[in-house]
């Protein structure tokens, strides 16, 4: 098992060192890590959570993907479904002043 030093963000470790993993040929000076490769890795790491997320919102009805000969599919809003949709984003406001008015009192 490795052992964490205290000082080090782990996360930050790991990150690094998934990119070298899905590169083995790269090398790079610190700052290069720092500037490029950490900022590429939460890209990746963004886009496989949007795609997610938007293939959720699709299975739900709540967007409409369109796909087109040689084009990247594009999403849009599925306004028949405008009810679903404000009462899904009603209850995310909801859940947010309930977990802020928790933390005050």
């Amino acid at each position: 098992m490795i052992r964490q030093d205290e000082a080090t963000d782990l996360d930050v470790a790991k990150q690094i060192l998934r990119y070298f993993y899905r590169n083995p040929q790269a090398a790079d000076t610190v700052e290069g890590v720092a500037r490029w490769r950490l900022l590429e890795e939460m890209i990746q790491s963004n886009l496989e959570t949007v795609m997610k997320a938007m293939a959720w919102l699709v299975s739900q009805g709540l967007l409409v993907k369109e796909t087109r000969p040689a084009s990247a599919p594009l999403f849009r809003l599925n306004t028949a479904e405008t009810k679903k949709i404000e009462r899904l984003l009603a209850e995310g406001t909801r859940a947010r002043k309930r977990r802020k008015q928790g933390t005050k009192g």
